[in-house]
């Protein structure tokens, strides 16, 4: 496995961008500030601060500050079980975002920014929706005391599709760029992939390769992370299957609570929907691609039945 970043930077946005960069992305936000989102965020910033004085006002049954790590690959439920978090009487919920006070282009800000967010917290419980830090997950651990990580995991066709419906051709681009040894072009989620995935995808890429195809390779480097870190023998980290968590919601978030050390509340599930459990037929991917998902997907969802014999 390539090397962690060291501690100092471990949790901030991926470091070296030129001027060019930052100034694209200083102007893909400006151009995002529109009078429709100025009214949208200012009603968000209300809202929370509102329920920040509830959350305050409320006998919490601990007061030592757990935050909660919620890793995972893209569009498989990590800011539903985020928010899931923060809808607790217990919770304070902080999603993935380009801008905000706990991320910096998706990435978490500075584990001291992160330090005053978690002390600040008016709840025990402080969610992070930390999709794009999953592969800092052991080191996420090891810097927050009393932490936890829950790694959101969802069947393939359906995150695929998902992400295909995003961002188009998107991940197939990023398979290319694995494909050459073009590591650093992903980001933050070029970092800490085993040499094993990558030869594995050059192996299997080529330019002829369908979206499906290609967002299945990726499903794959990112959810392998879980066991090339070791999380599946991490005792404070849990598994948790999206079709579970949505077809069975208040058995499967007890056993979250559970693993949290705090009580359930209905109110927790308030926002949690199974409209997305095979909304689009799926048109398939090759029989080896496929194959190699059904493998991983197969360990995952016997961690996933481990925990909710644990947690249960």
């Amino acid at each position: 496995m390539t090397a962690t970043r060291d501690s100092a930077t471990a949790f901030t946005a991926p470091l070296g961008d030129d001027a060019k960069t930052l100034a694209a992305g200083a102007l893909r936000r400006l151009s995002r500030i529109t009078p429709e989102r100025v009214f949208r965020h200012a009603g968000i910033q209300l809202e929370r601060a509102q329920k920040r004085l509830v959350r305050t006002l409320t006998l919490h049954p601990v007061q030592r500050k757990t935050p909660v790590f919620i890793s995972g690959s893209n569009r498989s439920g990590t800011q539903m079980v985020c928010r899931a978090i923060g809808n607790s009487p217990h919770g304070w919920d902080y999603p993935e975002a380009d801008f905000s006070i706990a991320f910096e282009r998706y990435s978490l800000r500075s584990h001291a920014v992160i330090d005053r967010l978690i002390r600040w917290s008016p709840a025990p419980l402080v969610s992070f929706g930390s999709i794009l830090d999953s592969q800092f997950t052991d080191a996420l651990l090891d810097r927050f005391q009393n932490s936890r990580a829950i790694w959101v995991f969802r069947r393939y066709e359906d995150a695929v599709n998902s992400s295909i419906r995003s961002w188009g051709g998107h991940q197939k681009n990023m398979m290319r760029q694995v494909s050459q040894g073009r590591l650093s072009h992903l980001g933050p989620r070029g970092l800490r992939i085993a040499d094993e995935n990558v030869e594995l995808i050059r192996s299997l890429y080529s330019e002829s390769l369908t979206d499906e195809d290609a967002g299945c390779l990726y499903w794959y480097m990112r959810n392998k992370v879980f066991f090339d870190l070791g999380l599946d023998r991490n005792p404070r980290v849990m598994a948790l299957q999206y079709e579970d968590a949505v077809l069975n919601q208040e058995r499967a978030f007890r056993s979250v609570f559970h693993f949290l050390g705090c009580p359930y509340h209905e109110s927790v599930i308030s926002d949690v929907f199974a409209t997305s459990v095979g909304k689009q037929d799926w048109k398939g991917a090759s029989a080896e691609i496929s194959a190699l998902c059904d493998g991983l997907k197969a360990r995952l969802d016997a961690h996933h039945a481990r925990t909710l014999n644990a947690w249960g």
